[in-house]
């Protein structure tokens, strides 16, 4: 697929971000995710997402990662090659770029990867393997750590000011990715919905923090249970934590696991029975109440 950059020339790179703000950026992530979305279903598309990304960014491997708070704790694609290589030795070594961006929740790169002394048996590894730069960049939802998107080079060097910001789009598109994942709706072909998902992860980290405080618990696992309820109920995950924050939803311990928020009590009525009679102590009839002395020459 060709894009077109700010001034129309051709941009090949599918993703690659060349023009610069926020709402530029947060379309582009709405077109890459559209893209991605529609070429199959839920099955591919983490797949189809580091072959993407491996173009976007001129990368020989990509690698998406889910994660917890203890770190990498399972490989959700790799590209072949490179990508699968980088992935299999951090998790079988249990270290690298992925782990440490897992633990400090920040960028981490590698522009010249061999000697690298922070993972020394990783980078003479990943030499082997045609790796000779990485870059790990964390997927969170707020401060909940739910993956970590790896790219490895071929080349040595630091990432540009173009790569960068294609490897931000790519990630908050991983981070969509790995939250729809678990969802029951398709969005293929709702363009508003899309849109929406592009930017999922502000709604769903404020329901994540209201029930965490409704369930006791903490943020990660609220996250959890907020996932496993939508996929429960077959609902969207976004639909899900935006009744939890206009407080349509309120989790709880339940089999159910939610109830509707109880409505406030009204204090005045809002309509009348026609259909009972009046009261009529309540009209004032048939009770002894004198007239006021006036009465008969103001109602005359």
């Amino acid at each position: 697929m060709s894009r077109s950059t700010h001034d129309g020339r051709p941009d090949p790179w599918l993703g690659r971000v060349t023009n610069s703000g926020p709402a530029a950026g947060a379309v582009r992530v709405a077109d890459v995710l559209a893209a991605l979305v529609s070429r199959g279903d839920r099955s591919t598309w983490a797949a189809s997402l580091v072959e993407d990304c491996a173009r976007a960014c001129g990368a020989v491997g990509v690698g998406l990662a889910v994660a917890d708070a203890s770190g990498p704790v399972g490989i959700v694609a790799a590209t072949p090659g490179a990508g699968r290589a980088g992935e299999d030795l951090q998790f079988a070594l249990g270290e690298g770029p992925c782990r440490q961006a897992a633990d400090t929740r920040r960028l981490v790169q590698a522009p010249v990867l061999a000697g690298d002394p922070r993972w020394v048996q990783f980078a003479a590894e990943a030499e082997r393997a045609g790796i000779c730069a990485a870059f790990s960049t964390p997927l969170q939802v707020g401060a909940v750590l739910i993956g970590v998107l790896d790219v490895y080079r071929g080349s040595t060097g630091a990432l540009s000011d173009g790569d960068a910001a294609t490897l931000a789009v790519y990630s908050q598109v991983a981070t969509a990715v790995l939250l729809l994942l678990g969802d029951t709706v398709n969005p293929v072909g709702d363009e508003e919905r899309l849109a929406e998902l592009a930017d999922i992860r502000p709604v769903v980290h404020q329901a994540a923090g209201m029930a965490a405080v409704q369930l006791d618990t903490d943020l990660a696992t609220a996250l959890v249970r907020l996932r496993g309820h939508a996929f429960a109920t077959g609902r969207p995950l976004r639909d899900l934590a935006f009744d939890i924050v206009t407080r349509r939803l309120r989790m709880d311990d339940t089999a159910a696991g939610q109830h509707p928020a109880p409505a406030p009590s009204p204090t005045v009525p809002t309509t009348e029975d026609h259909d009972s009679p009046p009261d009529p102590a309540a009209a004032g009839e048939g009770t002894d109440r004198p007239e006021p002395p006036d009465f008969k020459q103001r109602n005359h």
